[in-house]
């Protein structure tokens, strides 16, 4: 059984190399047909992660087990399976981070975001930003980070958001400090 071993590990860096292609080069270009969505199974990706996770699997059951050949080739293709559910959760994940728009996240993420005052702002008294966030219009309370009153109309900028509470400056100040 000495080809096993080599053919675990050619699928591994095989695996390891289409990996490293894909993130150099993307996959649209790869797709014969671009008019169809792409498949989340059958991708170059997803080739990459069920080759790195058969021959890394593979390869040590084959060099260092006497499990027979059928046992060893069940427990890459598992292997291989489990690598490409991971990779497809995990990319998931990062690609559909942030599109609630209540979650914690896109608190932070409208920092510096540029906003219109719809009701006066006072130091002592909330007023009310309307702003444009992932093409949506939004209203939110609002008070300010300076020492006068923010009119109707006004453009700002939005520092932060603290428990719904939107802290804003006013634009022209923070311009002068770019």
């Amino acid at each position: 059984m000495v080809i096993l071993p080599i053919v675990f590990l050619t699928a591994f860096i095989g695996g390891l190399l289409l990996a490293v292609f894909a993130m150099l080069n993307g996959v649209g270009h790869t797709r014969r047909n671009r008019s169809r969505a792409p498949s989340a199974f059958f991708n170059l990706p997803a080739v990459a992660a069920f080759a790195i996770g058969f021959g890394a699997a593979g390869y040590p059951l084959a060099s260092r087990t006497r499990l027979p050949v059928w046992g060893i080739l069940l427990i890459a293709i598992a292997a291989g399976a489990l690598a490409i559910s991971g990779m497809i959760t995990l990319l998931a994940q990062w690609a559909f981070r942030g599109i609630s728009a209540t979650s914690t996240g896109d608190e932070q993420e409208i920092q510096g975001q540029l906003a219109v005052v719809t009701r006066d702002i006072a130091v002592s008294a909330p007023g009310e930003i309307s702003y444009e966030y992932l093409g949506k219009q939004l209203r939110a309370p609002a008070r300010t980070l300076g020492t006068k009153l923010l009119p109707t109309g006004g453009d700002v900028v939005i520092d932060r958001i603290e428990d719904g509470v939107a802290f804003v400056e006013e634009w022209a100040v923070v311009e002068q400090r770019l």
